[in-house]
Formats: structure tokens, sequence, C-alpha cells
């Protein structure tokens, strides 16, 4: 269950309102928009099943609404959350209505993080370089708008320039299980050297120690040290306050490293231009160019269980291509293989080698022990 974003079918380019139908008919809460490039894509709920698809239809005309959206000023909101920049254009405020929590303890910002590491400064940072405060903060002047405003999604649009590059982030709220995240869409334009740019979240919930997920398992790790302050994670890295009964993770995308200065504060590194001496000066423009990537943020009660789902429906979204109307032998709906239980994913699968068997690749999610059932498409 997520939102879906398709180009609009060209024979529905002129209309104004569009709404989106399931098999039985049913509208569903639908909303246009315009993407990046410029072309006019269509929003709406769907529900698929696993390892499968249905088959919706898009015809003109108005939409019903998908619940409580809300957007004006800096200010948006959704069933889960209200989320409010400061006039730099930086998120100050991601209030959890389900927890009644504040997620944030300071405003989350773009932090330049000064970097010339002494050797190898493709991949190299110096623990000296990273005991240092950051040489600035991506600021402004903030030009801020409301960039999207219906019944299925509500963004704010925030253009900086800071240091030489040029800054567009659109933070995001959705309707329905989507809504379960905060989402904060870049699109950068890096010609800032001798730094790493570090997405920072200062968050109300405190430990000394976060999990970081490494895609087949978690790891927990301390605060940085000497030994250890830059360090890999896939999809998601959580700091949960037992003591207080929540916590906050970091839907990391397609960002790879992280830290931890301190108790209460998660960073991750988006961009990285080191400083270079007399070798290896063609790496001192590495990651100059335009990017464009996404990352996220979501409260929680008790531990982080519920990360690996949300980081996958953020990460790999549900892809919709448009067909003409034909009568399909598999009908409106279909699913290849499923489980019984959310605790545990389906890695992968492919066909044996003697071709009379499939073989199923499971990953248990939670760190416990789980008992499912598998039911392939033959057996429903």
């Amino acid at each position: 269950k997520d939102l879906v974003e398709a180009l609009l079918p060209a024979e529905l380019e002129g209309e104004v309102q569009v709404t989106a139908v399931d098999a039985s008919g049913k509208a569903l809460p639908t909303q246009l928009t315009l993407g990046p490039d410029g072309r006019r894509r269509v929003l709406f709920l769907a529900n698929v099943p696993s390892l499968g698809f249905s088959v919706f239809g898009l015809r003109a005309g108005k939409a019903p609404s998908a619940g409580e959206l809300k957007v004006q000023g800096r200010t948006a909101e959704n069933d889960r959350y209200r989320v409010r920049l400061n006039e730099a254009g930086d998120l100050e405020s991601v209030f959890d209505k389900q927890l009644q929590r504040e997620l944030l303890s300071a405003p989350a910002r773009l932090a330049f993080q000064h970097e010339k590491p002494q050797r190898w400064p493709a991949w190299n940072m110096d623990w000296s370089d990273r005991q240092k405060a950051p040489r600035a903060f991506v600021s402004g002047p903030a030009a801020i708008r409301v960039s999207e405003a219906g019944p299925v999604r509500v963004a704010l649009e925030v253009v900086r320039e800071s240091e030489g590059s040029r800054f567009v982030q659109t933070i995001r709220l959705a309707a329905g299980a989507a809504g379960d995240r905060v989402e904060i869409a870049n699109l950068v334009d890096w010609k800032t050297s001798e730094a790493s740019l570090k997405a920072t979240f200062p968050l109300a919930a405190g430990h000394p120690t976060a999990t970081y997920n490494l895609d087949l398992g978690t790891i927990q790790r301390g605060n940085n040290d000497p030994r250890k302050y830059e360090v890999p994670t896939h999809g998601w890295m959580d700091l949960t306050d037992a003591q207080a009964g929540f916590g906050v993770t970091v839907l990391t995308g397609a960002k790879y490293g992280t830290d931890k200065p301190d108790d209460h504060t998660l960073r991750l590194t988006l961009l990285y231009t080191p400083g270079v001496g007399k070798d290896y000066r063609e790496q001192r423009w590495q990651d100059w160019g335009r990017h464009s990537f996404t990352y996220g943020l979501a409260g929680h009660a008790a531990d982080w269980q519920g990360a690996p789902w949300l980081a996958l429906r953020q990460d790999q979204p549900l892809a919709a291509f448009a067909v003409t109307r034909h009568e399909g032998p598999l009908g409106h709906s279909f699913s290849l293989l499923r489980t019984s239980s959310p605790d545990v994913a389906i890695q992968a699968m492919k066909r044996s080698e003697d071709r009379r068997g499939l073989v199923v690749r499971l990953q248990e999610l939670r760190g416990a022990a789980a008992t499912i059932d598998l039911q392939p498409a033959g057996a429903m």
C-alpha cells in the first residue's frame, strides 16, 4: 500500500482533473503534479500484492479525498505528521501526532564539513577533520513555496545557494500508508571544494548507541571515536530512546556513509569533494555536478522493527507503466509469491537448476524467530 507516481498518458494530457480507478471501478484519491523535468505526472494511492501487479485505470474527472492533508506558508501536515520550516529553509519541527512528540531537538540542517585527508583523498576522511565543527551550513536567502497541494500529497520547496552550490529541497507528506514517513527530495548542483555535505538530524531521542542496517542484518554502534567515525549503512539507521519509549529512523536512500557525533545526533553523508595535495589532483572535483536523491525521517514507538519496510517503500517505489486495454490471462491482480507474515521478506527467487522447482531466499527482519507459510500463485 503506497503512493504511485506515473507519467500522465498522452490521451489525458489536456485534462484538468484525472481519477484513478481500481479493477472494481472504485475511484481512488488522485492528484496531478509536475515532475522535476516539467512533465505532467499522476499520483494515486494503490494496493498491490506481493511480487505481483494490479491493474488500474485513469479517466477524466474529480477524484475523492484521501485524508487530512494541509499545506500553507512554511507548514505541511498529514494524518501522521506536522512539519514546519524556519525562515532559513531548514526543517525546524517534525511533530509526530501518533506519538504526541516532537522528533527534533533543533533544526535539521545541511552542513559543510571540512575535508582534506592526509592520504587517499578519494575515500579517506581524517579524524582531525571530523573533530571540527561544520565550517558552515546551507543558508540562504531561502525561496520557499508550496509546490504540491492535493488530496494525495503536499510539499514545500526550498531553493538556496551556499558556497558555490545550489540546493533545491522538497519536503513531502503523503496520504495513506505512504504518510508514515517524511520525505526530503533533493536536487543539488554541487560545486563546493574541500567539503562533505552532511544532512544533520539533532533528535529529541537520545542514546549512546544507534542501530545501522547492513541489508542482511543490523549492527549497533556508539558515538564517533578515533577508530570509527564514518560508518556504512544500507537503507536506514535508527536512534531509539528506550527510557522515553520512542525513537526516530533516518531513511538513508541511496546514501551509505553515516556518523553519530553524540547521543542525540545522526548525520548522513550526501556528497564528498576532498581537498588534495600535490597528488591525485583530479579528485578535487569529485562529486561536482548535478545530483538527485531522496532521504526521509520517521518516528516510532518501542524499537526499530518497522524500519525495514519504511525504507523499502521509499527506495523501491511501485513501478507504473501504461498499456493498451486488453484481456489479460492473469486478470486484474496477480501475486507470484507471498508470505504469511511481514516479519519475513522475500529477497530473491529463481528456478532450480533441474527446472523442477523454485529456490526462494527469505530474510527475517526483526531479529527474532519466525514461522511463516509461503503462498505461491498456484495455491491461490
